[in-house]
């Protein structure tokens, strides 16, 4: 028992002996760090912070290290510094956690800002991304990564494929914005079946629609030739005129061979002239009838076949005009 008693007290000694001797190191990387910064070697005088906090863990320690890289004017990395710091005084309940988070709002608005978007639907199952060679959390992409002023390299990889980068530039209290180029992910669309619609009848063609468009070519030929007529009428009546005046003496009985003639073919004309007035009204009066005649609802096909279709319409020729009225009987 004296002999286990005596192992237990050495290996105390031991650990005590070792402590100090770290506590020692810590105090002697702690000076030469706040010499270094001193003499502006933050890169040296900011590792010393960091070797002594390792060594003795505290809060002084670690607002060194924030204080070290804020001069150094990496101040994403100062941040950082601050909120392990505020962290630590916050489980210790050290009464320095309201400066310290003084601290950390003076600098926040300093510290530089990177964003990484990726195209809608990518696939991300195989993708790796890192900044400054730190993995970064796929699943923390799209959040907005504090990084120092500078340069940062920007690489991704997708499975097996090649890495890509790009470097991308960041100044102090700025911001900026990237987006990787990764393949989006393939949707297999399942093939549905067509629904099937049934088909609504088709509105049977009005049986009356053929003789109405008849009616109406009809009538307007019709119109046509009674506006014919008039013009023939009014040259004839000239010609008439011009007759009598000329070679009639103003009498019908006084007219010379020239005045018979011309008088006898402007009788002709108004009596053709006549004839087409005639045809005109014929042909009006039968498309209104063929119009107002035609029936307005379908029938059964058996008797729509048994319907007579009738047409009316003026005829001329160089012998006379006429009315020809026809159908299917």
């Amino acid at each position: 028992m004296k002999a286990i008693g005596c192992v237990i007290a050495l290996v105390a000694l031991t650990g005590v002996a070792s402590a100090e001797k770290d506590k020692d190191k810590a105090d002697a990387l702690f000076r030469q760090g706040k010499r270094l910064m001193g003499e502006k070697r933050y890169a040296d005088a900011c590792q010393s912070f960091e070797q002594s906090f390792s060594l003795d863990p505290g809060i002084g320690a670690e607002l060194n290290i924030a204080k070290c890289y804020e001069e150094w004017g990496k101040v994403a990395s100062a941040y950082r510094a601050f909120k392990k710091a505020e962290d630590l005084a916050k489980e210790a309940h050290d009464p320095r956690v309201g400066k310290i988070h003084e601290l950390i709002e003076q600098i926040d608005p300093q510290v530089p800002k990177l964003t990484i978007h990726l195209p809608e639907g990518a696939d991300t199952d195989q993708l790796k991304v890192w900044i400054d060679g730190a993995r970064i959390d796929v699943a923390k992409l799209a959040d907005s990564h504090i990084v120092d002023p500078g340069p940062h390299l920007l690489e991704y990889q997708v499975g097996g494929e090649k890495k890509q980068s790009k470097v991308i530039p960041v100044e102090r209290g700025g911001s900026s914005e990237t987006k990787l180029d990764v393949p989006v992910k393939h949707v297999v669309k399942k093939p549905h079946q067509r629904e099937e619609v049934p088909e609504e009848p088709r509105p049977l063609p009005s049986p009356g629609r053929t003789q109405q468009i008849a009616g109406i070519a009809t009538g307007g030929a019709g119109i046509v030739l009674v506006g014919v007529a008039s013009v023939m009428t009014l040259s004839a009546r000239s010609k008439y005129n011009d007759a009598l005046a000329m070679h009639c003496g103003g009498m019908t009985s006084g007219c010379d061979a020239q005045g018979l003639t011309d008088t006898h073919d402007a009788r002709h004309s108004a009596n053709i002239a006549t004839v087409v007035f005639l045809l005109g009204v014929g042909a009006v009066g039968g498309g209104v009838a063929l119009y107002l005649t035609a029936p307005h609802h379908a029938k059964p096909a058996a008797q729509a076949d048994d319907e007579h279709a009738l047409y009316l319409a003026p005829s001329l020729s160089s012998d006379g005009g006429g009315i020809v009225f026809g159908g299917t009987l």
